[in-house]
């Protein structure tokens, strides 16, 4: 993934992403290095397995074939506003 990006730039410009299918944790763990520091950073990172926390990673512990999963997910990048 390291030479991937140092070839394509592939996490240019990025801020939110998903993980899935996520254990052990070596792509999630990558990416918390190279999008730390941006305070709109986001990383979610889903699997069956549970897996050893990781700095900045929202880790979901459930099934990408259900609904409820994906529904998971999404509500980590709902942005909810509040109109007082």
């Amino acid at each position: 993934l390291l030479q991937i990006d140092e070839t394509f730039k592939i996490f240019k410009g990025v801020t939110k992403a998903v993980d899935l299918c996520a254990a052990p944790g070596s792509w999630s763990q990558v990416l918390s290095k190279k999008l730390e520091g941006n305070v709109d950073t986001k990383i979610v990172a889903v699997d069956l397995q549970a897996m050893a926390p990781l700095p900045g990673v929202i880790q979901i512990q459930g099934d990408i074939t259900k609904t409820s999963t994906a529904e998971e997910i999404i509500k980590h990048f709902v942005r909810r506003f509040c109109l007082t």
